[in-house]
């Protein structure tokens, strides 16, 4: 696994591993059903060996898993780990966002359904335990036990810290 500067911050740690755009094209196709090679590349457009480098790195980083299938030889599927299946509210907030505020009610390109029902997901918001819509204001940013010092400062020092 290559090594990587991650700052002491959620966000930064998330994209040191996300950040790139066909990453996110590449986990799609995993929760789509892909597992081949073949069908990543064919359905993200995405050259040989940067789909190649993505795999690896999903693959190191405990993502999607690697497991041999060939009859005559090396030929990998890669499958979704339980890590990796729990970006599912991660990928449904993005599509929704995407539908909204990038496409527009009446343009949205892909509807995500519940298989049962055939009725449209509710929009994935934070909530309180009772089910409280919560929105950013309503949220405060406290330095968890992995925050270094610089990132409790900045957590501390923020309007949406807390004071000790």
């Amino acid at each position: 696994m290559a090594k990587r500067h991650i700052q002491a911050c959620a966000v930064a740690g998330f994209l040191n591993i996300f950040g790139d755009g066909w990453t996110w094209l590449v986990i799609r196709e995993a929760f789509y059903g892909a597992t081949r090679f073949s069908e990543f590349q064919r359905n993200t457009g995405i050259a040989r060996n940067l789909l190649s480098q993505r795999l690896s790195m999903l693959v190191d980083e405990g993502i999607l898993r690697r497991d041999d299938v060939g009859e005559r030889g090396p030929r990998y599927e890669y499958r979704m780990t339980p890590k990796g299946e729990a970006l599912f509210p991660v990928l449904v907030t993005m599509i929704q966002w995407s539908n909204e505020h990038v496409f527009g009610a009446g343009r949205e390109p892909i509807r995500l359904l519940e298989r049962n029902s055939m009725k449209q997901l509710k929009k994935v918001v934070p909530t309180t335990a009772r089910g409280r819509v919560l929105h950013w204001p309503d949220v405060v940013a406290q330095p968890g036990p992995g925050a270094d010092k610089a990132a409790r400062m900045r957590i501390l020092e923020s309007p949406q810290g807390i004071d000790d």
